[in-house]
Order: structure tokens, then sequence, then C-alpha cells
């Protein structure tokens, strides 16, 4: 099963916190390559889960409609 929103709020929010401490004691850009790469997969994976959890409630939803279509018929 895949992470939950919440978990990848959590890492999304540990990331930018470490990069915000990382920037604040060097003179760098706001966002590294490396941390807009890993932010961007982050999200990217986040919204793959949720695509993925909403086709499966849809399709769960479905069933539960025939099966009462049939039970009634």
């Amino acid at each position: 099963m895949g992470r939950k929103p919440e978990d990848y709020a959590r890492l999304l929010a540990s990331a930018l916190c470490k990069l915000h401490s990382a920037e604040s004691r060097a003179a760098s850009p706001l966002v590294s390559d490396d941390s807009l790469r890993v932010i961007t997969e982050t999200i990217a994976a986040a919204m793959e889960d949720a695509r993925k959890i909403h086709i499966q409630q849809g399709l769960s939803a479905m069933n539960e409609r025939r099966e009462r279509i049939l039970l009634h018929s």
C-alpha cells in the first residue's frame, strides 16, 4: 500500500526545513537543482498515489451501486 498524503506532507515539510537550514548557513541559491528534483519527485509520487486512490474509490463505488441494483432486480 502506498503512503498516505500525511506521510508525503511530513516528508516534504522535513525536506523544506532541511533545505532552509542548509541554505541559511551558506550563500547558495534559494533552491538547488537537487532540491528542486527531490521536491518535484515527491509531489509527483503524492499525485500518483492520490490518483490511484481516487480510481480505486470510484471503482468501489461503482461496484457497490451495481450490487445494490442486482439485489433490487
